[in-house]
């Protein structure tokens, strides 16, 4: 009997050398616009067999992408016969088809024969939008974020490395194959209130998360804060969890301030043998105030750090 793959699903700028770090817009494979969901992830347009546009969330959190079910049925495609994987979910994992899709199209950029799960999508996770871009999908490009143009473009990744980028900020982005077969996650190193943290970076989360761990580690008993509201993951939803604001959050030399975070212990730590260290899993709303590239290639996260100073200076005058 064929074993199980596993895959993740967590709950979406080009200079000439010596010049300053301002977008370029040669080059790219593709673009395509983007909107923010209230929740902070990010939507682009995707075409699914020549059909669409539909919605698709980036998620640098999930290993594979996917197709929700609603939409399955609606372009009535068809489950490759007798392939299943298994999905771990942040919430809760379970076993899903894949679908015979002939191609997957983002802008002028055509992905053949993807390799995509049905997912049920009857969570909040899923609402609004029909599908998710996984990790499988986007490192075959250096993905650009450009706040003003509110455009995703995908670049060759070797374009990225002829580059140089003054003024941006170069995290290292550090490659975890994790424990299940075909699953890969990225992390950075960031400080909380002073306290270095390995992170998650997911674009699929709309909120920044902490494990009770890692909020022990911050000095925050479960007595001295109150439980609101839940979270929802792409198979299901958790009971309700704690809620604090971080006065700081950095890394290399980008510093966000009053940082909401929400604490919870959720299964795929477990999963990952992450859940007795602490872990935070930082979500899209943090990146989305500034233009970036995820260069994937080179295993770094290139972020404009000037994009949001002088944003609020414009605001000012």
């Amino acid at each position: 009997m064929r074993p199980y793959v596993n895959f993740l699903m967590l709950a979406a700028l080009l200079a000439l050398p010596g010049c300053a770090g301002v977008l370029n817009l040669d080059g790219a494979l593709a673009m395509t616009p983007y909107r923010i969901e209230d929740s902070g992830r990010i939507v682009i347009e995707v075409r699914v067999n020549g059909e669409g546009p539909f919605d698709f969330a980036m998620d640098t959190g999930a290993s594979i992408s996917a197709v929700f079910d609603p939409l399955r049925d609606r372009l009535a495609l068809e489950q490759v016969p007798h392939k299943v994987v298994v999905v771990h979910g942040a919430i809760s994992s379970g076993r899903f088809p894949l679908l015979d899709i002939d191609r997957l199209e983002v802008g002028q950029e055509a992905w053949l024969k993807p390799r995509i799960v049905s997912l049920p999508g009857v969570t909040e996770a899923g609402w609004g939008i029909d599908g998710v871009l996984g990790i499988d999908f986007l490192r075959q490009f250096a993905v650009g974020f450009s706040t003003r143009e509110r455009v995703v473009r995908l670049y060759p990744p070797e374009l990225v490395a002829r580059r140089s980028y003054r003024g941006w900020a170069s995290v290292p982005l550090e490659l975890e194959r994790t424990v299940e077969k075909g699953a890969a996650l990225y992390f950075i190193d960031i400080e909380v209130d002073g306290r270095k943290i390995p992170a998650l970076f997911d674009l699929g989360a709309g909120l920044n998360m902490i494990n009770w761990a890692g909020a022990r580690s911050l000095g925050i008993a479960p007595r001295n804060v109150r439980r609101e509201g839940h979270i929802s993951g792409a198979l299901e939803r958790s009971p309700y969890v704690a809620r604090f604001v971080a006065d700081e959050v950095t890394t290399a030399s980008i510093r966000w301030r009053n940082e909401a975070f929400s604490i919870a212990d959720l299964a795929i730590l477990e999963t990952l043998m992450l859940d007795g260290s602490p872990v935070v899993i930082l979500g899209a709303g943090l990146f989305t105030q500034r233009d970036f590239v995820i260069d994937f290639a080179r295993s770094r996260l290139l972020v404009n750090v000037t994009t949001a100073e002088a944003d609020q200076s414009e605001a000012v005058n």
